[in-house]
């Protein structure tokens, strides 16, 4: 059963990492709100998972203290026995040794399993954390992109209504409608260099992101070593 809570966890893990490196097309606010979407679903079971998982880490320090307390009992009752002096008793300590070598090795294989499940609840918690953070950034991101789409297409539907009105206008007044024309696509122009400047801030902020991400591994494996050199 634990396997398979296990496959489960590292597949959720992996279905967040692959979010994080995902390439999303910036040009089409669509498919950034279905990356936000994505975002959302995987948050949601990553979340799940490491409430489990914190769940699989109590019960397991659970069980290995009592198997501590089975130990220590056993062990007062075998030094009762062979200090009792009573010699024919000996003998009575035997099967209650053996029985202390079994749950040794149980306790032994209870801290491995404890031990795992500590690091996939550390690893769980780090990518929680990790992709609360992106999808918090990206709904901000999208708002700007949808405020900036709607001032665009409000001066586009001006620029297009003063174009009739100056053609209503009467003949003649071509010149004018030309000088209209001319600044409404000043107007667009910038409107469009405003949103070019808001998709590379996104785009800035994403490869921040994959930077302070590979920031932090390298910041365990370093720890790893320091901790692997200096016992």
């Amino acid at each position: 059963m634990a396997g398979i809570l296990e496959k489960a966890r590292i597949a959720v893990l992996s279905t967040a990492h692959s979010l994080m490196d995902k390439i999303i097309d910036m040009n089409s606010v669509g498919a950034v709100k279905q990356y936000i979407r994505d975002l959302e679903a995987s948050l949601e079971d990553l979340e799940d998972a490491l409430a489990a998982e914190n769940g699989r880490v109590r019960t397991l320090e659970r069980d290995a203290e009592q198997i501590k307390v089975q130990m220590e009992e056993l062990n007062r009752n075998i030094d009762f026995i062979l200090t009792d002096n009573k010699p024919e008793n000996d003998s009575l300590a035997t099967p209650l040794e053996a029985r202390l070598i079994g749950l040794e090795q149980r306790l032994k294989t209870k801290h491995e399993e404890l031990e795992s499940a500590r690091k996939t609840a550390q690893a769980l918690g780090e990518a929680v954390a990790t992709l609360r953070t992106k999808h918090q950034n990206m709904v901000e991101q999208v708002l700007r992109l949808e405020a900036l789409d709607k001032a665009t297409k409000a001066k586009e539907s001006a620029a297009a209504a003063i174009k009739q009105a100056g053609r209503i206008a009467g003949a003649g007044q071509d010149v004018s409608i030309d000088a209209v024309e001319e600044r409404m696509q000043r107007r667009a122009d910038i409107a469009d260099a405003r949103f070019d400047r808001a998709l590379g801030e996104m785009s800035d902020q994403v490869e921040k992101d994959a930077v302070i991400a590979q920031a932090k591994a390298r910041l365990e494996e370093r720890k790893a070593r320091l901790q692997k050199s200096n016992p």
